[in-house]
């Protein structure tokens, strides 16, 4: 008789479904943050060169990530030219990402940029559909997809307060935040960089044209000169570094997210997050006035990306399991030979 071995799940560490669940609420946590943070220091304190802070945000995070490496608390190789060449598409998108995302929360309201940002994941579904750059996805997977997009269009009907500039520049962030996605995807996971190194080699390919961009366009020297009458607001100072290093902390959460998970999968936690700031921003930074037809919306939502997640998670333990049967039924095989 064949005494069936132990699987080795039963000592494994924890699974691939539960780190990309971390990653993706770690994402989801530092996002929202991060949305009323740099609302905060451009609204609030009238820093309105993003450009210029988002240059600010990526010479931060190569400054600490190299002092951590020097520390020897990090390591991650230098970067060489031919790793440049295949990250520099990956830097560009994520750059005018940002930089359209931050020009469009500086011109419209929190609850209004994300509803922009919510319609990210149907450019993710289509371009995966168009393009075969991933199996397709269920029939459960797109229901759900179709109610988060459904009520991100609810909820902008009922609030949204026209404004053309902030509406291109948030619709071309969402439009980039899906290319940017589906890149990372491929890039980094298939050629088996860490977060660490695709975080640091971003920072460093993006930072010399977005400071062509940022001196082209006036805002170096306008930035530097509201920074130094500034200086001595501690409200301010205490922003605009939380700024800083949130900024860091999103480019890592974002990077893990994506690594650890598909792109559709952080897209859609992207939405989510988007669900939470929303709420949040009918009170803090000013606010704005709920109406039924918007909270309709936020609730349709809601539970459309529960849904997503539940569909998912189900899909993946699914798989696992599969794998685990026909990994005993190949053992058992090859002992009854």
């Amino acid at each position: 008789a064949i005494v069936p071995r132990p699987t080795s799940s039963a000592m494994a560490p924890p699974s691939s479904a539960m780190v990309g669940a971390f990653a993706a609420v770690f994402y989801g946590v530092v996002a929202v943050a991060m949305g009323f943070i740099n609302k905060a220091v451009m609204s609030v304190y009238g820093l309105e060169e993003s450009n210029f802070l988002l240059l600010s945000q990526m010479l931060c995070t190569v400054a600490v990530l190299f002092f951590l490496r020097g520390a020897g608390r990090m390591q991650f190789a230098p970067i060489s030219l031919a790793q440049a060449k295949k990250l520099l598409p990956v830097a560009i998108l994520y750059n005018a990402n940002v930089a359209f995302a931050l020009a469009s929360l500086a011109k419209v309201s929190v609850p209004t940029y994300n509803t922009l940002k919510r319609l990210t994941p149907a450019v993710v579904l289509a371009a995966n559909t168009a393009l075969r750059l991933r199996p397709d996805p269920s029939k459960e997977v797109v229901a759900c997809i179709v109610v988060v997009v459904l009520g991100c269009l609810i909820a902008g009907y009922g609030d949204l307060e026209f404004d053309p500039r902030g509406y291109v520049m948030g619709l071309t962030s969402c439009a980039l935040q899906a290319s940017y996605l589906l890149v990372v995807e491929r890039t980094g996971a298939e050629r088996g960089m860490t977060s660490i190194e695709i975080m640091v080699y971003n920072a460093m390919l993006s930072s010399p044209p977005l400071f062509l961009v940022v001196l082209a366009t006036g805002e170096l020297g306008s930035g530097i000169e509201r920074l130094s009458a500034m200086s001595g607001d501690v409200g301010f100072v205490s922003v605009f570094v939380l700024a800083l290093l949130a900024g860091m902390l999103l480019n890592y959460a974002l990077f893990l997210c994506t690594l650890t998970n598909s792109a559709l999968t952080t897209t859609v936690v992207g939405v989510l997050k988007g669900v939470v700031s929303t709420a949040l921003g009918f009170f803090l930074l000013g606010g704005v006035d709920p109406s039924v037809t918007h909270v309709m919306g936020i609730l349709t939502n809601t539970v459309g990306g529960v849904a997503y997640s539940c569909v998912t998670y189900s899909e993946k333990q699914a798989k696992r399991r599969m794998k685990v049967k026909n990994s005993d039924l190949d053992l058992a095989g090859s002992e009854g030979k």
